[in-house]
């Protein structure tokens, strides 16, 4: 399976390919993706909080500089804090380039630029941030399917002001899929900071189901947990939430 595959099946039909190509992150297609992330316990904090993830996927089978297919995602956020203020997050750009397709799958490499449009320091970072970021795919496991997302932010405003920040989100993602077109893996987020070498390392469980009808349509649940932080750690303080969410596919 490569990544310029189309994600087509007659409508109203699903299959183990069906349901790898829409969770492959490196499948070229139109992507609209809506996550509700529902927290309900913070570190020593009271009240319930929340992240609402809007993430559009644009994908281009050549670029105009560099000949080879890749996605631009467009991912924002309105979030709510423990103490009820809500507001916009920050919003990420990035770009990944699809470097090589093999048998077993296809590895990639870009970039990521964090903007700080928060709207509450509580709501985001105030600090504009870069770095590149990698993937690599394995698809040949029958109905299992594999892939890790490398991402790196490294500040470059506001250094002065509240201190360089330097950190790495490392996602592995497994899953497993049925015929019928339901799904279940884990998709966790864990974070490294390279100045203090602390860690969060929240594990989560997603069960899933997707469809075809004149688009690709996958809904999810995912609880989470946080199962590791370095004492001190700030960027993640989220203990235990539910992930819900809603993606629709447009092949090119």
């Amino acid at each position: 399976m490569n990544a310029q595959d189309n994600v087509q099946e007659p409508e109203g039909t699903t299959s183990v390919k069906l349901s790898q190509q829409v969770m492959n992150p490196t499948t070229l297609a139109w992507q609209l993706q809506l996550e509700e992330f529902t927290i309900f316990k913070t570190h020593n904090q009271d009240g319930v909080a929340q992240n609402f993830r809007i993430r559009g996927i644009i994908p281009l089978k050549e670029g105009l500089l560099i000949k080879v297919p890749q996605l631009i995602r467009v991912i924002a956020f309105v979030n709510t804090a423990p103490d009820g203020t809500t507001g916009l997050g920050d919003v990420t750009l990035n770009q990944f380039f699809i470097l090589s397709k093999k048998d077993w799958g296809q590895f990639g490499a870009g970039w990521n630029l964090q903007i700080p449009t928060a709207t509450d320091n509580q709501l985001g970072s105030p600090q504009l941030a870069i770095g590149p970021a990698f993937t690599v795919t394995f698809t040949d496991l029958g109905k299992w399917q594999m892939y890790w997302i490398w991402e790196n932010f490294f500040s470059i405003s506001g250094n002065g002001k509240y201190g360089s920040s330097a950190f790495a989100i490392l996602q592995p993602n497994i899953f497993y899929t049925w015929a019928n077109g339901i799904y279940a893996g884990i998709e966790p987020e864990w974070q490294f900071d390279y100045k203090t070498g602390k860690v969060a390392i929240p594990m989560d469980f997603r069960i899933g189901y997707i469809w075809s009808g004149k688009l690709k349509y996958n809904a999810y649940i995912e609880p989470e947990i946080m199962a590791y932080r370095s004492d001190g750690y700030t960027r993640n303080l989220n203990d235990f939430g539910i992930r819900f969410g809603f993606r629709w596919y447009l092949p090119m």
